[in-house]
């Protein structure tokens, strides 16, 4: 929940913030950098992602140890973030954040293995997109209702450091949870010494919550007991019983994790996760963006300007994506999941996207209209509003869970698991670091040349392209795919 908490309290922002930074800046250059920004913590975790996930798949870290890592790292990044000045400075933080932290990736990998079957797997990994509702209802309220209003934030050294304070305290309470409440679920781990992290994980746990050190039992053996008999038995009965050490179970090597199955599913959720973030964020520039002339329009395509909403309406439209997320994701998905697959769900909720990003510009061309040119934002024009948002929601939550689900099965092999999320994180962070620097600049050139759709309209296509790309894609054996074990026999 933090993460998606964490970047959609910034959303409901961002316009206002980089107009703080350089109040000298037009509407279209905003966009562009705001792109930027967007995508500078997904390219850190473009860069550091894979070391990451190797490393949570080794016995030297593990996956306590590196989202501990990740979670106190963006603690830390989201206060610098809130102390920034300059664009500079907040790109710079946001890197930061982004390169030290593979937080969804592990959160995926450790709910996957602490439920093995496929029926509780399931269930169990469609809690993370329910958290993600409930980040994204969250965020946007936090981000909108704390920070301050574009007229007053000149007058204020730190104006957007309250919602950043608010979402490093989420993070410090999640990487103490971590710390002191999760078990290590790497296999490797569980059966072996303790590595340093481990030994000071376990001694912390002793300081704080006075757990008790293991201890052994004891017995008192008479001196005059020489009848070997008793002596074996008296042995036998005061002897633990030492459990030899399973044997160690082979990793797959890295150049046979990318099978046809596990290249298309990753493929598919590049081009998936970035139009679905590049939307998110350019939806959220678009609601601040201010209303255009009337004079200017030429329906039913040139037209031009946003809906001109403060932080704290645009934090309210945002949250309305989170806030619908949660009740279809609760009631809707399960019944449909069950019914159908995941796959014929994941397919079908693709189709939805060219609809709604096609649709999306039209509340401006409601807004700009002379009847509804006043103070606030009319009924109207918040009606348009929500049907984009509703379509776009139940889209999402037909596709964010399943696409978790597909890339869990599509793990050739257990020992991996950890790479292939960690994978899928980094797929998606490049998608979501290169779609917003185009769509939002293409935005940007829209409202040059009044056809504020356009960046949209760009998006449309690429949903387009993520359903094609989705039918070469296949449910996965989680894991079952390839048996280290025969292969050995066979070389024998």
């Amino acid at each position: 929940m933090a993460d998606p908490l964490a970047q959609t309290s910034i959303q409901s922002y961002m316009f206002y913030q980089l107009k703080f930074f350089d109040p000298s800046l037009s509407d279209a250059a905003i966009s562009a950098q705001a792109g930027f920004l967007i995508s500078a913590k997904t390219a850190g975790q473009v860069c550091s992602g894979l070391f990451w996930g190797r490393l949570a798949d080794s016995e030297y870290g593990g996956r306590k140890v590196v989202l501990f890592i990740g979670l106190a790292s963006c603690c830390v990044s989201y206060l610098g973030y809130g102390l920034s000045r300059s664009f500079i400075a907040a790109t710079v933080w946001q890197v930061l954040g982004g390169s030290m932290s593979s937080n969804v990736a592990l959160t995926r990998c450790v709910v996957a293995e602490l439920n093995p079957e496929k029926k509780y797997r399931a269930r169990a990994l469609l809690l993370l997109p329910l958290f993600a509702n409930a980040g994204n209802l969250l965020g946007p309220l936090i981000g909108g209702i704390l920070s301050s209003n574009a007229r007053d934030a000149s007058s204020q050294h730190y104006p957007y450091l309250a919602p950043n304070l608010c979402v490093a305290a989420v993070y410090m309470v999640a990487a103490f949870g971590v710390f002191f409440g999760l078990n290590e679920t790497l296999e490797s781990i569980q059966h072996s010494h303790e590595t340093p992290w481990h030994r000071t994980i376990r001694r912390a746990k002793q300081v704080f919550f006075g757990e008790p050190v293991d201890h052994h039992d004891y017995a008192t053996i008479r001196e005059d007991d020489n009848d070997p008999a008793v002596s074996l038995t008296v042995t036998a009965a005061i002897s633990p019983t030492i459990p030899k050490p399973p044997k160690r179970k082979r990793k797959l090597p890295f150049r046979r994790i990318w099978t046809f199955n596990v290249v298309c599913t990753l493929l598919s959720h590049f081009v998936i996760a970035g139009h679905l973030g590049t939307f998110s964020s350019l939806w959220a520039i678009f609601l601040s963006t201010p209303i255009g002339d009337a004079e200017s329009r030429q329906p039913p395509f040139r037209f031009s300007g946003g809906l001109g909403m403060l932080p704290r309406d645009v934090g309210f439209a945002m949250a309305l994506l989170g806030a619908i997320g949660v009740v279809l994701q609760l009631i809707v998905y399960p019944m449909l999941q069950d019914r159908f697959g995941t796959i014929r769900i994941w397919r079908c909720a693709l189709l939805v996207f060219p609809v709604v990003y096609f649709l999306a510009p039209f509340p401006s061309l409601v807004a700009s209209a002379p009847s509804q040119r006043a103070d606030g934002t009319p009924a109207l024009v918040w009606l348009a509003t929500v049907g984009v948002i509703l379509l776009f929601i139940a889209g999402r939550t037909g596709v964010t869970p399943a696409t978790t689900m597909l890339i869990n099965d599509c793990t050739p092999h257990p020992s991996v698991r950890g790479t292939i999320h960690t994978a899928g994180t980094v797929i998606g962070n490049l998608g979501r670091s290169l779609f917003p620097i185009g769509a939002l600049a293409i935005f940007g050139q829209g409202l040059r040349i009044d056809v504020v759709g356009l960046g949209f309209w760009c998006l449309m296509a690429l949903a387009v392209l993520a359903y094609v790309a989705s039918l070469w894609v296949t449910e996965g054996a989680n894991g079952l795919e390839i048996n280290l074990d025969e292969d050995s026999e066979e070389g024998d």
